[in-house]
């Protein structure tokens, strides 16, 4: 038989019910702190109690806070210094630029310029003209520049950047040979003014007509140094028209060789024939390729016109052929270059230059040799 559970009276269930809520009355109490502000206290900021300057000095532990907080060094200041570098800007006149220095304060142009004034109270300034850095520049004259190198070398602050004494020496030649507009060759082969007219007497009236004053000017240059001149004006001034002059001075001493890039051969062929009428079409030979190599023909013509490139490949018949006048026309191609072929071809150029008596180069176009 199974036990018979036992039945529980509602006054047991009562009591149950009494002890199970004074149980968990009890527990809350417990759990609930007394003091409800005791966790809220404990995250409260406070004054540390202020200590006594007497209880300072009796605690053998005290150490006074030592504040450790480093202090900011600046770089010593800059020595002020410039440079002075020294230029040819004229035959006759040089100039004095003021310069920043590497690792020095720059006191400012015009601090230098000031500068530069009372140093050089004795010597009279010129002008101040524009220098290649684009900055203000003193102007003096040439004859000055001793006197001048002396003061700026004896004074503090400054370093001084000398005019290269080859280029000096050969700048005050040139000054000395023109003195009071009249023209002293300063070598043998350079030629009198009186040589000079004679020589463009003989040149066609309209050709001398055509040139304007600083395009006589050149041709005077070239022809006061017996045809051997650099004419770098720019483009569209009329270098061709200048050269075409110079070399037809000289037409009565011997063939003409005008060395060009190859897309220029017949522009030189067609401003022949415009300006020297004594020129015929017959008198001009272009050179395209070996077969029509000059050295071919039963007389040499009075005007040869030839590319760097043919020049280079028919080398050796042109050195055998004797000629008055060369013109190098772009003639900045002749500088080294990284190239395989240009070299040969500068040399070809360079070998016959020095064969010939009347040298006139051509270019607008600055290059520097790298």
């Amino acid at each position: 038989m199974e036990p018979q559970e036992e039945e529980i009276t509602e006054e047991q269930r009562q009591r149950a019910e009494a002890n199970r809520q004074a149980a968990l009355a009890k527990r809350k109490a417990a759990e609930k702190p007394s003091n409800p502000n005791q966790f809220q206290s404990a995250w409260k900021l406070f004054k540390c109690q202020k200590l006594s300057s007497s209880s300072q000095s009796k605690n053998p532990h005290f150490r006074k806070p030592v504040c450790s907080i480093p202090k900011q060094q600046f770089p010593p200041p800059l020595t002020e210094k410039f440079r002075a570098r020294l230029e040819i800007c004229s035959p006759d006149s040089f100039s004095v630029a003021p310069l920043p220095v590497h690792g020095f304060q720059f006191p400012g142009e015009e601090a230098c310029l000031a500068k530069l004034s009372d140093w050089l109270s004795n010597v009279v300034l010129s002008h101040y003209t524009q220098n290649t850095e684009g900055g203000k520049a003193c102007v003096y004259k040439l004859g000055e520049y001793d006197s001048i190198l002396r003061l700026l070398k004896n004074c503090k602050g400054i370093e001084c950047e000398e005019i290269p004494r080859g280029t000096l020496r050969v700048v005050e030649t040139m000054s000395n040979s023109c003195v009071a507009g009249k023209w002293t060759p300063p070598r043998p082969e350079y030629l009198p003014d009186e040589k000079v007219d004679e020589l463009m007497r003989n040149l066609p009236k309209k050709l001398l007509d055509m040139l304007l004053p600083f395009q006589l000017e050149g041709v005077q240059f070239g022809l006061r140094r017996g045809g051997r001149c650099l004419i770098a004006d720019e483009m569209g001034l009329g270098k061709t028209l200048q050269a075409i002059t110079i070399a037809g001075c000289f037409t009565n001493e011997g063939s003409t060789l005008i060395v060009c890039p190859a897309i220029l051969r017949y522009s030189w062929a067609e401003e022949l024939e415009r300006w020297l009428p004594f020129c015929l079409p017959s008198d001009i030979h272009l050179v395209f390729c070996h077969q029509d190599n000059p050295a071919h023909l039963v007389k040499c013509p009075k005007v040869v016109v030839i590319s760097y490139k043919m020049l280079h490949h028919l080398r050796r018949n042109m050195l055998q052929l004797e000629w008055a006048t060369m013109i190098v026309d772009e003639s900045h191609h002749l500088r080294c270059t990284k190239k395989r072929s240009e070299p040969e071809e500068i040399k070809s150029v360079l070998d016959i230059a020095m064969k010939v008596k009347h040298l006139i180069l051509l270019s607008g176009t600055p290059s520097l040799s790298r």
